[in-house]
């Protein structure tokens, strides 16, 4: 009985060490002792204040650096440019983000609208011309710009159709599509080709 007793004794001591040991990276390591502690939780990753520990790894230390910079939305930071860069090079990261000033659209149909628009925040607004051979009647236009985005609506004078038309301001190369609608007939569409006038 007293064999029985200290066997289940030492059980009990041998599962009470185990269940108090924690894992870590394959091993086991004892709770209890500061001194092993110190061997896998010394690294400068848990020593340092936050945000001043850079890893000795190259990759890892810029993937570090590139977190920690501060998030800027809505305006743009500048940074020193390199001065092997040239004029054209610059131009082609710029981006027109107003439709203010003179246009000519062409349109499929064969008429062609011109417009002097002004733009106050995402509002466009104008009046112009539009023409078909040898008629020319007088057009007024209104619409929007979000993000170099144009949706411009042409009322000619005769109110009796109106000219839905859709365009990148940073894209005039492509052709633009349009709808067209018209009192007492169905929507026609086709497409335009905005060209800034100077």
């Amino acid at each position: 009985m007293i064999k029985a007793c200290s066997i289940f004794v030492a059980m009990a001591i041998l599962l009470t060490g185990i269940a108090s040991a924690d894992w870590l990276e394959g091993g086991y390591v004892s709770s209890g002792g500061s001194s092993e502690n110190e061997q896998y939780f010394g690294d400068p990753i848990f020593t340092s204040p936050a945000g001043s520990y850079l890893s000795p790894d190259p990759a890892l230390r810029e993937m570090q650096v590139s977190l920690d910079r501060p998030l800027t939305v809505g305006s743009v930071t500048s940074r020193p440019v390199s001065s092997k860069k040239t004029a054209a090079t610059t131009q082609t990261t710029a981006h027109v983000t107003s439709a203010a000033g003179r246009w000519s659209l062409a349109l499929s149909e064969g008429k062609t609208i011109y417009l002097e628009l002004y733009q106050s925040g995402s509002r466009i607004f104008g009046r112009g011309s539009m023409t078909q051979g040898q008629t020319t009647y007088g057009a007024l236009a209104s619409g929007t710009e979000s993000r170099a985005s144009v949706v411009l609506d042409i009322v000619p004078e005769t109110g009796t159709e109106l000219y839905s038309i859709k365009f990148d301001l940073n894209r005039l190369h492509l052709s633009s599509a349009y709808t067209v609608y018209r009192v007492g007939a169905q929507s026609a569409s086709g497409t335009a080709k905005a060209i800034r006038m100077p």
